[in-house]
């Protein structure tokens, strides 16, 4: 299993039925246009900023995937992921989540967990 470099016009229906099992939507104009897949495995994005830090997120799985298979395809999506990150330049990379396991993913893989007890916010602008 490698990543492959996500393109909206090839994956995007896939990532969007992914997320209609979770009851989720994620519209094509707010993804960004670095991401990787492995088809029919697993997809995720990196959010690229003006400073030195970007941002992974977006980490989906293919629903019906066993465990293993799904932890070893997001790893393997993470690691993609901070590797273009890093040859981009970017020194680093934060994601958020509300799950423990991602948090015991990110670890795993070398994050730490700043357990800072901060609030998402967001607001339209158009």
């Amino acid at each position: 299993m490698t990543p492959i470099p996500y393109d909206p016009a090839v994956h995007y229906a896939q990532f969007e039925s992914w997320l209609k099992v979770r009851d989720d939507s994620m519209p094509p104009e707010t993804l960004p246009q670095t991401g990787f897949i492995i088809p029919g495995k697993a997809v995720g994005f990196l959010y690229r900023t003006d400073s030195c830090i970007a941002m992974i997120e977006n980490l989906v799985a293919a629903p019906g995937l066993s465990k293993e298979e799904r932890s070893e395809a997001l790893d393997l999506v993470v690691k993609a992921i901070m590797a273009e990150a890093k040859k981009l330049g970017f020194t680093l990379l934060m994601g958020y989540t509300q799950l423990d396991a991602v948090v015991k993913r990110a670890e795993r893989l070398g994050f730490t967990h700043a357990d800072s007890g901060y609030h998402i916010v967001a607001v339209r602008l158009a």
